[in-house]
Parts: C-alpha cells; sequence; structure tokens
C-alpha cells in the first residue's frame, strides 16, 4: 500500500516526536516524582526522599542522565564521609586514652568532644567507660586549678565539660558547667583588665599543656590598657540603667537582686590580690579585708532600707558610701568600680542585657548600622589571646595597606595590645575619619615586627554575598557571580548579618541574578549568622512569605505586643523554590527568617538546629556615649497551622529542651568538615591587591569534594525539585 507525501511526513514528525522526546507519561511522571521529593524533605521525611532517589525516572535525557550522575557523585560522597568519621572518631578515642594515660586532662579532654562530635549522636559516647573517667578527671581539676589560682586552664576544662553536655539528654550538667564557666569568665575578665602580666603567664602556662606555641613577651606597655576601660563612667550611668531594667525588662527583675549582683561583683575586687601589679593597695590584707567587710555590711543592711526608700535612692546611697570606703580601702579607681557594680548587676538579668559602656560605644553602633570609621579589617582572638586578622575588606585602607590575613596585632599606635579583647582592639582602631592610626604586626613571613600607618575612612561592611567573588570593581567593591548552578539557574546567597542595607542589598543581588536569567531556585545561607535587626528580618522574610503573620512578641506572660504581618505587594521571590541553610551558629533574626519560611512551607531548612536567641533587646541611651540595652520581649514564631495551635517559642531556657529553628533535613557536619569548608569559603573570597599569581582556591570545591554535605544536600534537593522542568524544557525543544 501507497503512503501520500503529506500523510508519509505526518508519520516521520510523529516517530520523531515520540523516539527523541519524552512521553506525556514520562513527563507526568517526573512532575510527580519531583513534587513527592520537595513535599517529602519540606515535611522531614527523609527516608522517604532517600526512597524517592532510589527510582529517579527513566529517561535519557542529558539533563536527566546529568542528575543520576550527580546523585551519584553526592552517594560517594556520603559513602566517604561515613567511612572518614568513624575512622576519625575511632582515632579521637585512642588519642583521648593515650593524653588521659600521660595526665594531661585537658588534651584528653579535647580528644573527647572530637570524639563525641564525631558520633551519631551527642549521647552514643556520653557512657563510654574510658570516656566516664577522662569526664571525672576534669572535673577533679577544675576544683584543683580554681584554688591554685591557674584559672585560665580551669576555665578551658570548664568550656570542655559544658561543649561536651551541650545538646546531650544531660541538660542538667549543660547549665551546671555553663553556670561555673560563667563565674570563671568573670574573673578572667578582671585579670585581663586589670592584671595583664598576670594573665600572660596563665596564657604561656595553657600553650604548654596544649602543646601550642607561646605567645609573644609581655610588655610593659600593656599595663595601662584598663584606663580607656573606666574612663567616663559615673553613677549617673548605673543609676539610669538599672532604673530602666527595673521597669522595662521582661522577667520584672526587682531592685534587691540588682544591688545584690552589683554588690558581689565588687566585693570580688578585694578578693583578688593580684590585680596589685595595677593598683599598689590591692594586696595590702589590711586593706582588703577593710573593703570586704564595708562591702558585706552594705550586703547585709541594704534589704532594710528597701522597705523604706527606692531602689534609685538606696543605690544613690550606697555609691557614696562605697566610693568613701574607697579612699581609706584599697584607693582603685572611680570608674572601676562603678563598672564592676554595674556589670555585676546587669549579670542578675539575662545574658543580652548589658550596659554598653562610653569605650564600646563606637563597635555597638557598627554592628548596627552596617559601617564604621576604620581601617577596614575583621579580627578574632586566637589561641594565645593575641589579636589576629581575619582579613582585611576590600576597597578599605587596611586592603590597600597590604595587611595580610593571618597577621597578629602587637600594637596600636605605639600601645602594646597585650591581653586586649576585641572590644579592646576595635576601639583603639576605629576612629574619626582622616585621622592615621599605626599598627603594629607579626607575620610569619618577616623576621621583625613590621609598622603599616594607615588613614581611618568610612568602612561599609558587606552582609550579602554571593557564590563566586569574580573581581573588584574600580572602587575596591566585589562584583559576585550569584549561581552555584549556572546551566540548572540556581541561585546562592549568604548573609552574614541583618544590618540597615541588607535588604537593598539582598534586592540588588536577586536583580543581578535575574540579569543572567531568572532562577529556578535559591539557596539562602544563614549559617553563622548571629542576627542583627528586626526590621530587617521581617523583610526579608517578607521576600518569601506572601500573607499571614512573620513574627509577634510577647511578655513573659504571653501577653503580645506586636504582631508582624506579610504584605503580598513585597512577597517578591515567593514563586522561588528556596531551601535555607542554618547551623548552630545562626540566631536571633536568622531564626525569624528560617522560622517563618518553615511554618509557612514556603521553602525547606537544611542543616543544624539554630542557636535558640528568640528574644527582642531594646535599646535606651543612658549617658552621651552609653547605652542599656535590654530583654524585654520574646518573639513568637508564626502558627504552622494557621493559628489552631500557638507558634514555637525558639528561646532556650533553662531547663528547657525544645529551642531553636529545627530543620526540616539535619545534616551535620565533622569537625573535619566544617574547618576545611570555613577555610575554603575565606580564602576563595579574599583578592589581595596587586596578586602576582592568582593562588585563589576554586569554591566549587566545597561541591565537587563533599567539603560542605549541608550545601551539598541542598544543591541536590534542588536540582531533584527542577527535574521535571528539564524534561519538560527538553519536550518543548524537540518540539520545537
Amino acid at each position: 500500500m501507497k503512503m501520500c507525501p503529506i500523510r508519509f511526513l505526518s508519520f516521520l514528525a510523529i516517530l520523531a516526536l515520540t523516539t527523541n522526546a519524552p512521553t506525556y507519561a514520562q513527563y507526568q511522571g517526573a512532575t510527580e516524582w519531583s513534587t513527592q521529593i520537595w513535599v517529602a524533605a519540606s515535611d522531614g521525611h527523609w527516608d522517604t526522599v532517600t526512597t524517592l532517589l532510589n527510582n529517579v525516572p527513566e529517561g535519557e535525557e542529558v539533563d536527566l542522565q546529568t542528575f543520576k550522575s550527580q546523585l551519584k557523585i553526592y552517594r560517594e560522597h556520603r559513602d566517604t564521609e561515613q567511612l572518614e568519621t568513624t575512622k576519625a572518631r575511632d582515632e579521637a578515642i585512642v588519642e583521648m586514652n593515650s593524653r588521659f594515660k600521660n595526665g594531661n586532662t585537658l588534651q584528653a579532654m579535647q580528644s573527647a568532644v572530637k570524639a563525641q562530635t564525631l558520633s551519631n549522636t551527642l549521647d552514643e559516647i556520653m557512657y563510654n567507660e574510658d570516656v566516664q573517667a577522662v569526664l571525672s578527671q576534669a572535673q577533679r581539676d577544675v576544683a584543683s586549678l580554681d584554688q591554685s589560682e591557674n584559672i585560665l586552664t580551669a576555665q578551658t576544662l570548664l568550656y570542655y565539660l559544658r561543649t561536651f553536655y551541650e545538646g546531650t539528654s544531660r541538660r542538667d550538667l549543660y547549665e551546671l558547667w555553663n553556670d561555673q564557666l560563667e563565674e570563671v569568665a568573670l574573673q578572667v575578665s578582671l585579670l585581663r583588665q586589670y592584671a595583664p602580666e598576670h594573665l600572660h603567664k596563665l596564657f604561656v602556662a595553657r600553650a604548654v599543656i596544649l602543646g601550642d606555641e607561646p605567645p609573644e613577651d609581655y610588655t610593659e606597655r600593656a599595663a595601662d590598657n584598663w584606663v580607656e576601660r573606666v574612663n567616663g563612667i559615673d553613677e549617673s550611668m548605673i543609676i539610669r540603667a538599672l532604673t530602666t531594667a527595673v521597669s522595662e525588662h521582661i522577667n520584672g527583675v526587682e531592685w534587691d537582686d540588682l544591688i545584690r549582683g552589683g554588690l558581689k561583683s565588687v566585693r570580688k575586687l578585694g578578693e583578688i590580690p593580684i590585680i596589685e601589679e595595677s593598683f599598689n593597695n590591692a594586696s595590702d590584707s589590711r586593706l582588703q579585708a577593710l573593703w570586704i567587710d564595708g562591702v558585706n555590711e552594705e550586703l547585709d543592711t541594704y534589704p532594710q532600707y528597701l522597705e523604706h526608700i527606692s531602689g534609685k535612692r538606696l543605690l544613690t546611697q550606697i555609691f557614696k558610701r562605697l566610693l568613701a570606703l574607697n579612699t581609706t580601702a584599697m584607693e582603685l579607681p572611680r570608674g572601676m568600680i562603678l563598672r564592676e557594680f554595674g556589670d555585676g548587676a546587669m549579670g542578675k538579668l539575662d545574658k543580652y542585657s548589658t550596659i554598653i559602656w562610653p569605650d564600646e560605644s563606637r563597635r555597638f553602633q557598627q554592628q548596627t548600622e552596617g559601617s564604621f570609621v576604620g581601617i577596614g579589617i575583621s579580627i578574632q582572638e586566637n589561641t594565645k589571646g593575641e589579636i589576629m586578622v581575619v582579613k582585611p575588606i576590600e576597597g578599605t585602607p587596611a586592603y590597600y595597606g597590604k595587611v595580610q590575613p593571618d597577621d597578629v596585632i602587637l600594637a596600636v599606635n605605639g600601645k602594646s595590645a597585650s591581653g586586649w579583647s576585641l572590644n579592646d582592639a576595635v576601639d583603639r582602631i576605629t576612629g574619626p575619619p582622616g585621622t592615621a592610626v599605626s599598627i603594629t604586626i607579626r607575620r610569619k613571613t618577616e623576621e621583625e615586627p613590621i609598622t603599616i600607618t594607615l588613614t581611618r575612612n568610612s568602612i561599609k561592611l558587606h552582609s550579602v554575598h554571593g557564590w563566586w567573588k569574580k573581581d573588584l570593581d574600580e572602587e575596591g567593591q566585589p562584583n559576585w557571580g550569584w549561581y552555584i548552578d549556572p546551566t540548572n539557574k540556581i541561585g546562592y546567597i549568604k548573609l552574614s548579618n541583618f544590618s540597615d542595607e541588607s535588604y537593598s542589598d539582598m534586592l540588588s543581588a536577586v536583580r543581578e541574578m535575574q540579569e543572567e536569567g531568572e532562577p529556578n531556585g535559591l539557596i539562602l545561607d544563614l549559617r553563622y549568622n548571629p542576627g542583627g535587626l528586626l526590621p530587617t528580618a521581617r523583610q526579608i522574610s517578607n521576600l518569601f512569605v506572601s500573607s499571614g503573620t512573620i513574627v509577634s512578641g510577647e511578655t513573659a506572660n504571653g501577653d503580645e505586643l506586636f504582631r508582624m504581618r506579610a504584605r503580598p505587594n513585597r512577597a517578591y521571590l515567593s514563586d522561588w523554590p528556596v531551601i535555607i541553610l542554618i547551623n548552630q551558629g545562626s540566631a536571633s533574626a536568622s531564626e525569624i527568617v528560617a522560622g517563618c519560611v518553615q511554618a509557612h512551607d514556603a521553602g525547606i531548612i537544611v542543616g543544624q538546629r539554630s542557636w535558640g536567641k528568640g528574644s527582642v533587646q531594646t535599646v535606651h541611651q543612658i549617658g552621651i556615649e552609653s547605652y542599656v540595652k535590654l530583654t524585654t520581649q520574646t518573639y513568637r514564631l508564626p502558627s504552622p497551622d494557621g493559628g489552631e495551635t500557638p507558634g514555637r517559642l525558639v528561646h532556650k531556657r533553662r531547663g528547657s529542651t525544645d529551642w531553636g529553628v529545627i530543620p526540616d533535613v539535619e545534616v551535620t557536619m565533622s569537625p573535619d568538615q566544617i574547618t576545611k569548608s570555613n577555610k575554603l569559603r575565606q580564602e576563595a573570597d579574599l583578592i589581595l591587591p596587586n596578586p602576582t599569581i592568582d593562588e585563589r582556591p576554586d569554591i566549587n570545591d566545597l561541591i565537587t569534594l563533599g567539603l560542605d554535605p549541608q550545601l551539598e544536600t541542598a544543591l541536590l534537593l534542588l536540582r531533584a525539585n527542577i527535574v521535571s522542568r528539564m524534561i519538560s524544557d527538553h519536550q518543548h525543544a524537540s518540539i520545537d
């Protein structure tokens, strides 16, 4: 039978369509599979996700085969990771036993914590006989080290004890060691400020125990670092701060608690004779006794006074008597007594409520404003207690002055940095624009210290970062590549904090992303984001949620104080598939965004449980350059069922086992993975001026080498989500 030409051509077209493109049934199957993957992950059913990944839709399309290859690599990474983790955990146990046998409990505790983080659960090795022996000895050592005044080593042991029990079923032991650690930390703070030479000796002793390199030799120039800390403080600041605390703090604090906390704090000044290196009379036992007896008398009598006069009036009288007593006792600086009283009183509240003293005000303002005047470096304290440069910020005086990562700051304007806290360093490095500041640094590649003089300038702190920093513009500002997967158009934004400019910067990032093609999905990385401004958290949450509550605030009694709702015309990204990454370093505003998106089922949360800071602080000015920051509210996340049940309170409360945002898909990272991935990210983001060769690592190694399983899991889920879209695009392309 002959076929007419027209019918023959139609037959060929149909044949081509059926042999080169997926069938409608294939497309429907892929669509259903992609939807099921997303829903199962969103509901926290990883077993279902695994089953679905074992049954990827059939098809010969290149995109589908690419996904299968990516899935195979992902599984290989996880299998290798499991083997390496098990091996590392066993090695850590062996190392712990060896160190313990050699009598080094501090190093043994290091290994015990390492082994715990490499276990399947934090409880897994808790009752291991060898681990229990190390824990018991650590507890005994804490007591003996405290008594022998080796307070810094005791602090380190307490840190390891607290860390070991954090997140385990023994919440009671975590709180026990946390309380003791906070008490010791206060004493170490006093040594840092008023006995820096003694503290330096303790750092040297601890370095020997840990097997670390010792810090630089102590310099006498560090002896008067305390002066700036106590300058500009007067009684009125503390009276205003505590009066505001009594009326505003969420827990309804009483004057009785605040006064007792302040008096106990200043009594310690007579109990630490080692501060004689700064104040001659501090070790005179007669004068110490005079001071302690006088403070004890105040502690005994103030409750009776409170029955007849106001707390504010009583505080004025107590200050008058304490300062008069000081002139006949140890003769300490006036500002020192007032500051220690204020800090001790505020310590009776919560760890987020504090007085921001005059020497701290610049640092506080730069944290909230997203910009400051300085030289443009990020810094941290290394294990020796020194101030170390993490990196210079692009386009800043430090950047063009060729300050390098890992430079150790020895002095600022000739003043020794020995014993400084991070606040101390920031307050001395920052200053008015156009003024000069010299920093003396130690660099590994140089035999002698280097002094660099820089001119302070306005520094913009970028909180929005992309996937790959392509280059810098003429002003030294970064140009980002926003696609972690350019082929599938999957975007990536890392938000490091919530500042005034974060929202507008994020919108700019989205626009730049869209200029390269409309995204099929977005990864929002909030790991290690400590939070920031509540209004910014609301704006960014609203990007993904088109209606309903974003967050609400309430009193300790549950009375609602505010409710922030989404505005439909601001939900620019509500139709984007989004995955948010969180971990233990995600707090406050990060938890609002992640918790809101989760409650509204507007995305998937991947990673580890967040920090658990669900409180709101308000700031009140108490002096020209001083403020009090008070916890006045807790926030509640949206109800996940439209209001039938209340939303969660994420704040970590004493005795509570429920806090933070719990991810839909929990993915842990080993200490080695955290270290390597953070180091790679830092080095990949750093573009030094006038480089001779490009030594930046490839940021894609985070995925291709399996260094960041949380990020890799998020990327896999988004790729699976667009499989049906890939098949659909292929189908349309074939038809065209």
